[in-house]
């Protein structure tokens, strides 16, 4: 198993060059082919309100992308140029003004997907929740980059989150041509005491034994919350262990549950500090 093709989503403009350097960085590493995407929202219409006769009509979006089309452009096909790295540039004026649709059509043709967390500050740009849509529904692995701060992809350890659900599955799976290259894999189960069917057990220890097969030495580990969330939890044995790259499932919650009790993939796309690779 090998990624072909990488997918970007270049709408987060505020984080081009880092999503322009991590893909430069993943394909020289896997050999992909790089896809760039750039999508102009149509306008949003919003219906009338009280008694205005007409709808009101917001360009703002599609203005904002329109003009940074050149720039965005640009600078995706310098760096793949001065790499020498196989690629394509799709510039897609969008039906709709939802940008997230048009990522997930297409990104269900590529093997992984990359798009950067959502500044939240900024009044233009893609939709708050788009991460969580293309996440959702796109069916492919899913490289979210921070919204902040250093956002290179670096292999020298990989943490996969494990709680043996569906989705943690598809993620270690999924993320195996990046394991196979690490120089590093942990294994990690958080609070495996509090899990009855694991007594007597490591836990995790099936999963590694699997990903040995593959070539990939993973060792074990539990690692308490003390407290925290475990998405919080998560990510602090990242950073302990100096982890590159998280790779966790998403939602195996539903979205709404998530967003009432809270869980592991709200704190982490709300709160990430690096690359992490989800799969649904």
């Amino acid at each position: 198993m090998s990624y072909k093709t990488l997918l970007v989503s270049l709408n987060e403009v505020g984080r081009l060059a880092e999503l322009v350097a991590a893909a430069v960085d993943l394909a020289r590493e896997t050999g992909a082919h790089v896809s760039g995407l750039y999508v102009i929202p149509a306008v949003q219409v919003y219906p009338s309100v009280g008694f205005e006769a007409a709808p009101q009509v917001f360009e703002g979006n599609r203005s904002f992308f329109k003009d940074n089309t050149q720039r965005v452009k640009q600078a995706f096909e310098e760096a793949m140029r001065r790499e020498a790295l196989p690629h394509d540039f799709h510039l897609l004026d969008a039906r709709t003004p939802v940008i997230a649709e048009e990522v997930i059509a297409i990104g269900r043709s590529a093997d992984l997907v990359m798009v950067s967390a959502t500044n939240t500050d900024e009044i233009t740009g893609v939709e708050r929740d788009f991460v969580e849509q293309v996440v959702m529904a796109v069916g492919r692995p899913v490289i979210v980059l921070p919204a902040k701060g250093d956002a290179r992809i670096l292999l020298k350890e990989i943490v996969i989150g494990w709680d043996g659900g569906r989705e943690a599955a598809r993620a270690a799976f999924d993320s195996l041509p990046l394991l196979k290259a690490a120089e590093k894999v942990r294994v990690v189960r958080i609070d495996p005491q509090k899990d009855p069917a694991l007594r007597g057990s490591v836990a995790g220890a099936d999963l590694a034994e699997a990903l040995a097969r593959h070539g990939v030495k993973a060792e074990v580990q539990g690692y308490p919350t003390d407290g925290l969330d475990e998405g919080q939890a998560l990510m602090r044995c990242a950073e302990d262990t100096g982890a590159g790259l998280i790779v966790m499932g998403a939602y195996g919650h539903s979205r709404l549950a998530e967003f009432i009790f809270g869980g592991a993939t709200r704190f982490v796309l709300n709160r990430m500090n690096r690359p992490v690779l989800m799969s649904h």
